[in-house]
């Protein structure tokens, strides 16, 4: 019961307060927009005391909706294909065994050579564009023995050369 009665109290504090306030400020429309009243958000950013909207008008349409031509744009100039990869790497061998191998950007070699079931490996890689010579050393000879040998370079592991070459 005691709660209630509290309610109800705070409740006509409250209305008295308000109805108070709003005698004492002599607001007579409680912002409903009676009298030519104005928005906020109207009076702050509009153009005067008589802001009205225009209104729009649009005209009839008759037909398909116009547009304007379109206009081509020219095609973009590419380099060629053979400008985005790199020259391919080329390889000689000579009749001693010694290959000359030249790169146009870093690569990694390799020289397999192999007589019989006796097979040996070189690898090197070539930090930058150059050139490098890569020769079997003689413990690989040894281990090969004399004869025709068969030389294969790769380059990145593509095969660039392959020569056959006798040992004596």
């Amino acid at each position: 019961m005691r709660s209630r009665l509290t309610t109800l109290v705070t409740v006509g504090f409250l209305s008295v307060g308000t109805a108070g306030a709003l005698a004492l400020g002599g607001v007579q429309d409680f912002g409903l927009g009676g009298h030519n009243a104005r928005s906020a958000s109207a009076s702050q950013y509009g153009g005067g005391p008589a802001f009205v909207t225009p209104p729009v008008t649009t005209p009839p349409v008759t037909g398909p909706p116009v547009t304007t031509p379109p206009v081509p744009t020219p095609p973009v100039p590419t380099p060629p294909a053979s400008q985005f990869q790199p020259r391919p790497a080329t390889a000689k061998v000579s009749t001693k065994g010694a290959t000359t191998i030249h790169c146009s950007v870093a690569c990694h070699i390799v020289v397999r050579a192999s007589r019989g079931s006796h097979r040996v490996r070189v690898a090197k890689t070539l930090g930058g564009s150059g050139t490098a010579t890569v020769r079997l050393s003689k413990r690989a000879l040894r281990r090969l023995g004399k004869g025709r040998i068969v030389l294969i370079v790769e380059v990145d592991g593509k095969q660039v050369a392959k020569r056959t070459v006798k040992l004596t």
